[in-house]
This record gives structure tokens, C-alpha cells and sequence, in this order.
């Protein structure tokens, strides 16, 4: 009976232990240390995703790898523990990011955050603090701030077959920041690509289309995507020097999916350029 007690006490201590053990494959930002006593119970990092940050009076989306990292303290579960506050958990991490050379953003207490952003080694970085209530976990994220690759090379040839065979071709390549219809240089690869293939065939003209994901209102969305269409066809016409006449605008808005918008992965497919035969 005694044996069989204090095997149940060892199960208990390991069962114990192990869940004030940091998960499997986390790990700590490499820049920032967590504060004592606390251990990682949750955590993630995806290549690339966008987080919302609140800086200057509104929420705006940062994209590039994404970091989520959630610490508990070891003794949550405890009564009447006292856990660092809110404001202490902000401070450390505030006092933290400055003395590495960043810049604060934003900081609500009332609401749980702190916003922070700043640059190291040529790679700026975007940091939400949340602590819990009672201190008693808190979560970072992290954005390590990037366009996305493009992993799929888009070439003349690529899209002469889809529109033979489909009809479209869905274009990855092609850039803007959040909520804006302004090309970003980093599409030039994939316009050169389209202007190639309009030179080679000139008797194929094609509609531009605009998508977007279902966030934000319809009819920022439809605008939104019609400006998109309409910025990539004046690019290709002035920059490319493809006839005039050639190129049709036209934007569709969140109403042709080809994903979930349940996902972030699947609104980063939905959020795209086509071209449409014509």
C-alpha cells in the first residue's frame, strides 16, 4: 500500500513538472527573455502571416514571419499568489525593447497591450505584449516585417498554358502595402514576366482582376480591388509599354474565393491579381 503511494506521488510530481515545462520545439524570441518563472505553453512561428497592431489611433496589419509565444507563471493555479502586474509585465519588456534600440509605438495598459516596433541588423521588427488579468500568463507576438517570396515563379510561359488551358491565372507576384493600390517595386519580376508574355502573343488581350479578402467593409473591398487592377494595368501600359487597349480593369472584391477566409492562410490566397483571357 505504502509502494503504491508513493509511486502516485512520483506520477503526480512528473505529471506536475511536465506541465511547467516549456512545449516541445518553443522557444524563447531570441532577442527578448521571458521573465522569471514563467514557461512557454504555447507557441508558433509560420514563415509568413500578418498580425494587427495599434499604432496611431487605428489597427494596422505588419506582414512577414510570424511569432506567437505564450508564457504561463509556474505557480498560475495557485491562490492568492501574487503575480507581476500588467504594468510590470509591459514595463520589463518596454524597458527591454529600448535598450536594444527600439522604438515604442504605442502602449494601452487599460486594455492589456503594449505595441512596439523597432530595428535590428537591417530587419525591423513589430512587437504586441498581452498579459493576462492577474498576470498570471502572457502572450508575444511577433513580426519579423517582409514581403512575401514568391515561391512559385511566375514566367511567359506559365501563363500562355493557364490561359489556354483555364482561362486565368492567379498572379502572387504582385504587391501592395495594406489597404493601398500602389505597386510596390519588389512585382517588378512578376510584371516583366506579364509584359513578356503580352509582346509574344499580341493578339491575346486579357482582363486585370482585383481580389481581396472578406475583412473590412464590401465596399472598401470592391474599390479597393478595382484600384489594385486599375494600378497594374497603368504599370504595364506605362512602365511596359503595352498597348493601350490590350488591358481591361476590373475588381471583384471577396466575391470569387479560391480559400477559406476563416484562415490567414487562405485570405493570403484570396488577396491576389488575375489574369482573365478576353
Amino acid at each position: 500500500m505504502k509502494r503504491d503511494l508513493v509511486t502516485l506521488l512520483l506520477i503526480l510530481l512528473v505529471l506536475v513538472s511536465g506541465a511547467q515545462a516549456d512545449l516541445e520545439g518553443s522557444q524563447d524570441y531570441y532577442l527578448l527573455d521571458r521573465l522569471p518563472e514563467y514557461y512557454i505553453s504555447e507557441y508558433s512561428d509560420v514563415e509568413f502571416d500578418k498580425h494587427k497592431f495599434f499604432i496611431d489611433g487605428k489597427n494596422v496589419f505588419k506582414e512577414g514571419k510570424k511569432y506567437t509565444i505564450k508564457y504561463k507563471h509556474k505557480k498560475e493555479n495557485t491562490k492568492g499568489y501574487e503575480f507581476p502586474t500588467r504594468l510590470q509585465i509591459l514595463r520589463n519588456y518596454s524597458s527591454a525593447i529600448v535598450n536594444a534600440g527600439g522604438q515604442i509605438i504605442f502602449e494601452r495598459y487599460n486594455h492589456e497591450h503594449g505595441y512596439y516596433s523597432f530595428e535590428v541588423n537591417g530587419k525591423v521588427l513589430w512587437i504586441q505584449v498581452k498579459p493576462s488579468k492577474i498576470g498570471g500568463s502572457y502572450v508575444l507576438y511577433i513580426i519579423e516585417e517582409q514581403s512575401m517570396r514568391q515561391d512559385v515563379f511566375i514566367d511567359a510561359e506559365l501563363i500562355k498554358n493557364s490561359l489556354e488551358i483555364e482561362g486565368r491565372i492567379a498572379i502572387y507576384g504582385i504587391y501592395f502595402d495594406t489597404g493601398k493600390a500602389i505597386v510596390k517595386p519588389e512585382s517588378n519580376q512578376a510584371l516583366e514576366q506579364i509584359a513578356k508574355f503580352l509582346k509574344d502573343n499580341p493578339s491575346t488581350n486579357c482582363w486585370v482582376v482585383g481580389h481581396t479578402d472578406s475583412d473590412g467593409s464590401f465596399q472598401i473591398n470592391s474599390t479597393l480591388s478595382l484600384d489594385r487592377a486599375k494600378a497594374v494595368k497603368m504599370v504595364l501600359e506605362n512602365t511596359y509599354n503595352i498597348e493601350a487597349g490590350r488591358l481591361f480593369a476590373e475588381g471583384v472584391g471577396p466575391l470569387a474565393p479560391i480559400a477559406t477566409n476563416s484562415t490567414d492562410e487562405g485570405k493570403q490566397l484570396n488577396r491576389r491579381v488575375e489574369l482573365v483571357k478576353k
